[in-house]
């Protein structure tokens, strides 16, 4: 059975209080270097790509879940998502000047994550950007915070949370990201330092 069958529909109304001030930055930075061409991996029922739209933004999703895409293609404003598996992306190198992907990798398995990122460097322009916002569990991340996060994954359970579980004991983000293609940005936090957006630059070949 697809694991959002039946959550699809009930998403974006009960994660809305924390993903809006999330949302609200990615537009911010979207709005700052003016990006023309944008893809955002996994991206769910497309709520950011359809803020973006009304900002008049022209981006594209793709996303594996067909009930998230179901939900993606309804409304007044309809997102440009497509079915596709981001561990094997179908678009050609270095297509798009911003890549993004929101809360996903946390829940895939290490393998995976790692395979989503690599095709997320190579789509991506040279010079172009790279958007991850995801889970950053540190010292600096408040008890709450934390308590609520492992709260949220557990609640989602099964592999979603063991993929969690290992996501964190292998160091988060920093274990996903190449260390030679990719410079930082800019750093936001959220969720008293629970939740980390990184913006990430493919730096040029000499």
């Amino acid at each position: 059975m697809e694991e959002y069958k039946y959550s699809a529909k009930f998403y974006d109304r009960l994660l809305f209080p924390f993903m809006q001030p999330i949302r609200n930055r990615v537009i911010k930075v979207i709005k700052r270097y003016q990006y023309k061409t944008i893809l955002d991996v996994c991206c769910g029922t497309g709520d950011q790509l359809k803020q973006l739209k009304v900002q008049g933004f022209d981006a594209e999703g793709i996303d594996i879940s067909d009930a998230m895409l179901n939900i993606a293609n309804k409304g007044k404003v309809k997102a440009l998502c497509k079915h596709q598996d981001a561990s094997q992306m179908h678009y050609k190198d270095a297509k798009f000047a911003l890549v993004m992907t929101a809360f996903a990798l946390h829940e895939k398995d290490h393998d995976t994550a790692h395979k989503i990122v690599e095709e997320m460097v190579r789509v991506t322009s040279e010079g172009g950007d790279i958007l991850i916002v995801d889970y950053e569990l540190s010292e600096k991340t408040s008890m709450l915070s934390k308590m609520l996060i492992y709260a949220i994954e557990w609640f989602a359970g099964g592999e979603h949370y063991r993929n969690f579980r290992t996501y964190v004991s292998k160091g988060g983000l920093p274990a996903l990201l190449p260390t030679t293609t990719l410079k930082e940005v800019k750093r936001f936090y959220f969720a008293q330092h629970g939740v980390v957006l990184l913006l990430l630059r493919k730096e040029t070949k000499d």
